[in-house]
């Protein structure tokens, strides 16, 4: 923020403490029409919650990222030092991508059914945010020992199959920027659909190692297909998690949002192609 200031640039800043704060303010200051940007500063929640309120806007999203995962910030190459990232937001590009919808919500880049909704249940439950990524392991091993597999359906323009957890990504990277699916494109309407079949500690555990080395998609039980939209049923109470927030419940109807959301994305020179 210091350097932000010290360029001149006028700044307000509203801290938010639960879900939905951040997306009335984000709307509020995108209708103002007062402000070039609006600057998300948290983690892949608070990101979540301020591009809602300003889908379809033509004010631009920027993002600091200083949460557990940041795993949008890292799939659209953020840099981590505060002079680079206070850099990106004065001279980075601008480009305006689709985002998902779940039951008519939006989201950036991921909704999880079953195991991984139950991990970040726990996450969110025992308060280890404060550890990082490293507090990611708790949580994972409790899901392990306590998640009941139920019998989930999905449905999608590609056909109907059974799963006992699925996530619907539109990221190449997950949590602890593991690879997850490496044709995932955020600048596509459409999205990458890892089904995971398979029931009980032992099933869970092997697919988790494939996902530790980033082979999840060639582990035991697992499917990948891309898909345009993708509906899932089954009891009401399965966890769902939606960018790494529990949030919703089954069914979910999943689609391409009809608004898209303008980002400030760090500046590529001429001739220069990014990494993944």
């Amino acid at each position: 923020m210091s350097r932000l200031r010290r360029s001149g640039s006028h700044i307000e800043v509203i801290e938010t403490a639960r879900h939905g704060e951040g997306m009335t303010a984000a709307e509020a200051a995108a209708k103002s029409g007062r402000f070039h940007a609006i600057v998300a500063a948290g983690g892949d929640g608070t990101v979540h919650d301020v591009a809602e309120g300003i889908l379809g806007q033509s004010t631009p999203l920027g993002i600091i990222p200083v949460g557990t995962a940041n795993v949008f910030s890292r799939e659209i190459g953020l840099p981590r030092s505060p002079e680079a990232l206070a850099s990106t937001l004065f001279e980075g590009s601008e480009r305006t991508i689709p985002v998902g919808e779940v039951n008519g919500r939006p989201f950036l880049f991921v909704v999880g059914v079953g195991f991984d909704a139950e991990a970040v249940r726990q996450f969110e439950s025992k308060g280890t945010r404060s550890f990082g990524r490293t507090g990611l392991v708790g949580p994972v091993l409790r899901a392990l020992a306590s998640h009941r597999d139920r019998l989930l359906r999905m449905e999608t323009d590609r056909g109907v199959t059974e799963a006992r957890w699925i996530i619907v990504t539109r990221t190449k990277r997950y949590a602890a920027n593991l690879m997850l699916a490496p044709e995932a494109d955020l600048g596509e309407a459409q999205f990458q659909v890892l089904c995971m079949k398979g029931s009980g500690p032992l099933m869970r555990l092997a697919q988790l190692s494939t996902l530790a080395i980033g082979r999840l998609r060639f582990g035991p039980g697992v499917t990948l297909e891309t898909a345009a939209w993708v509906k899932i049923c089954g009891e009401r109470d399965v966890p769902v998690q939606i960018d790494g927030e529990i949030l919703g419940e089954l069914p979910l109807d999943i689609r391409t949002h009809s608004r898209k959301l303008t980002l400030i994305l760090p500046h590529v020179p001429s001739g220069c192609k990014g990494s993944d």
